[in-house]
């Protein structure tokens, strides 16, 4: 009866989400005469004087990245990178062309309006030029206020004073993965069903609105972002006396089949009663709650880590969070041990995996996560999944997975020192992954290679790479036996629309299914004769697939209901999935042998992952 703790890696394509929500807003540039040059910057006459602005092209980002300017200044890039860029108008206004190392390129703004420009040799790298009438190089915004002193006063309550994040998430450049143009709408707009209002109506302008954004895209001191094992420690909080607890579980659901539900954008967590399809209540949770582990030695607890790196402890017999900690400023994974003991929780930022006790949430081990990737290169690396191993079948172990160093971690949890063994060379760009039933093998997704990176746990070394499609992602996993006996894997795409299965055993593609565009999540179940999968970037993005678990993979049916339906969950007895409608607000519910729907589930804000207790004694170790 031991099993499994389950620390879900959620959207890693969440910017692609972003994008689709946000689009790009309607931004009207005035119509300048384009007139630029390759050389030093000229002086050039102008109404209100002679006024220049430098803008750096240093470390991959144009620093500043937004200005505020009068009308006839002329700003001057100078790139300071080995790599060559471009400053490319968003509108076509300006092209520099390449510019390699100590080139420049300068360029007069003759009319007022708000320039929005890029890189296209990376067009992550964006800034923005304000430009108003009036005489003043930088003309007066925020009532004459600095935009430091603005975020200071109106946005630090939520964001913290050094944008590390609160209750808000943090705004540092380093998790801010989406386009500009998003977090500007979300700044002017806010973002319904949450905490996050939309300033415009407290008065500011578009240019202030976009300082905002340049101050967000702007670095923070090193230790700003830094948070150690001290900070750790300082941030751990008692929400609820344990011993005031009542013994017996105060609502009707069934703790071996509740299935609790990220309400994406409320900051909570719905839990369903697995037998009744019954929404029991809501659990406060922090920012996107995104990894659930349950404790395998107590159907009471299951641990919730949010993407803002708060972990909390729930008391699944009251419904409520008994205590909380911080373990980093963007958090992805949390996995709990066997026994109980330890849990562990991957960050994106710090690149760090923190190791905790799971009973009073103390910090006991902060492992910095860094190491030369494929090519050799040492870099310091997100942890993009954590994962434990079962001692009865294989050893004490975690397993961690270093995204962009390519390596896999294996942590061993019965020795206070926490020795670490390293496989190398996984593959670029790692992300989900999951354990064989045996817990002998370990499959992990490199997304930039298109392959299913395969390793041996027991002796700990890379035996195969599969080659599955474009940016397979398989969420916390699916596996299964065949009538014949033959065990086989799978996973979803996020970079095409296909189902890739696999023999276990050869670890040799047996199969495919052709969706109708990428997706995220695939499940099986022991009691239930088909998989089922998801396909969340197709359009429209309601399509839910199912298939026959046995040879040739026969698709048996598509549900085709609701908005942007996703992440697949069976009950615990295998007889109903749970599906989610993230923008439909509801979960329905299907027979998983008749595939007929059989209720919907309202009350439910913005609803993704889905969660079943039964997890906790499955063995995907994910």
């Amino acid at each position: 009866m031991k099993r499994l703790s389950i620390g879900c890696l959620f959207y890693l394509l969440v910017v692609l989400i972003f994008t689709a929500y946000g689009g790009r807003p309607t931004l009207t540039e005035a119509l300048p005469t384009p007139t630029s040059t390759r050389a030093a910057p000229t002086e050039v006459a102008s109404p209100i004087g002679v006024v220049q602005a430098e803008v750096r092209i240093a470390n991959f980002a144009f620093d500043p990245h937004t200005l505020t300017l009068a009308v006839g200044t002329t700003v001057t890039w100078q790139n300071e990178n080995s790599a060559p860029h471009t400053v490319t108008s968003q509108q076509g206004w300006f092209n520099s062309g390449q510019l390699a190392k100590d080139d420049s390129f300068s360029y007069q703004f003759k009319k007022p309006g708000t320039f929005i420009y890029y890189c296209e040799n990376h067009p992550s790298m964006e800034g923005v030029i304000s430009v108003r009438p009036g005489g003043a190089v930088a003309p007066a915004i925020f009532g004459g206020a600095s935009v430091e002193g603005y975020y200071a006063n109106n946005c630090a309550g939520c964001h913290g004073s050094n944008r590390e994040g609160g209750t808000g998430p943090a705004l540092i450049p380093e998790r801010l993965t989406a386009h500009d143009e998003y977090y500007f709408k979300v700044t002017k707009e806010g973002r319904p069903g949450t905490a996050m209002p939309g300033w415009a109506v407290a008065g500011l302008t578009d240019e202030e609105i976009w300082a905002l954004v340049g101050l967000l895209r702007s670095p923070v001191g090193a230790e700003e972002i830094q948070w150690g094992i001290d900070r750790i420690a300082a941030s751990r909080e008692v929400l609820m006396e344990e011993s005031t607890l009542p013994p017996e579980p105060t609502h009707e659901g069934n703790l071996n089949n509740l299935t609790l539900v990220t309400e994406r954008e409320a900051r909570s967590i719905a839990v369903i009663d697995g037998d009744t399809h019954r929404l029991l209540g809501h659990i406060e949770a922090s920012y996107r709650a995104h990894g659930y582990a349950f404790d395998p030695t107590n159907d009471r607890w299951v641990y919730n880590v949010g993407r803002d790196g708060w972990v909390f402890k729930i008391d699944l017999y009251t419904l409520q969070a008994v205590a909380k900690v911080r373990v980093g400023l963007d958090s992805r994974g949390i996995a709990i041990a066997d026994t109980g003991e330890y849990i562990i929780v991957g960050n994106y930022i710090p690149n760090s995996a923190v190791v905790f006790r799971a009973d009073t949430l103390e910090p006991v081990k902060v492992i910095e996560t860094e190491g030369n990737d494929p090519q050799g290169q040492f870099v310091q690396s997100r942890v993009c999944i954590v994962s434990d191993v079962s001692p009865d079948l294989v050893g004490p172990y975690f397993i961690i997975a270093l995204k962009e160093a390519g390596q896999l971690w294996r942590i061993d949890y019965s020795d206070p020192n926490f020795p670490i063994h390293k496989v190398e060379g996984a593959g670029n760009i790692l992300h989900d992954g999951f354990l064989s039933p045996d817990n002998s093998r370990f499959y992990v997704a490199s997304q930039q290679d298109d392959w299913m990176a395969v390793v041996d746990v027991v002796n700990w070394e890379l035996v195969e790479k599969i080659p599955t499609g474009a940016k397979p992602h398989p969420g916390s996993g699916a596996t299964w036996e065949a009538e014949d006996g033959t065990l086989y894997g799978a996973t979803v795409h996020a970079g095409e629309g296909k189902i890739t299965i696999w023999d276990l055993s050869t670890d040799q593609i047996a199969g495919t299914i052709v969706t109708a565009g990428p997706g995220l999540f695939i499940r099986a179940s022991d009691h239930s004769p088909y998989v089922w999968a998801d396909s969340l970037f197709a359009s429209p993005s309601n399509r839910i697939y199912v298939f026959d678990k046995n040879p040739p993979f026969e698709l048996v049916r598509i549900t085709e209901e609701g908005i942007q339906t996703l992440h697949p969950e069976f009950t615990a007895d295998g007889k109903f999935v749970h599906v989610s409608d993230w923008q439909g607000n509801v979960v329905r519910v299907y027979h998983a042998q008749t595939l007929e729907k059989v209720a919907e589930i309202e009350g439910i804000t913005t609803p993704t992952g889905t969660f079943n207790t039964s997890r906790r004694l499955e063995f995907l170790g994910h």
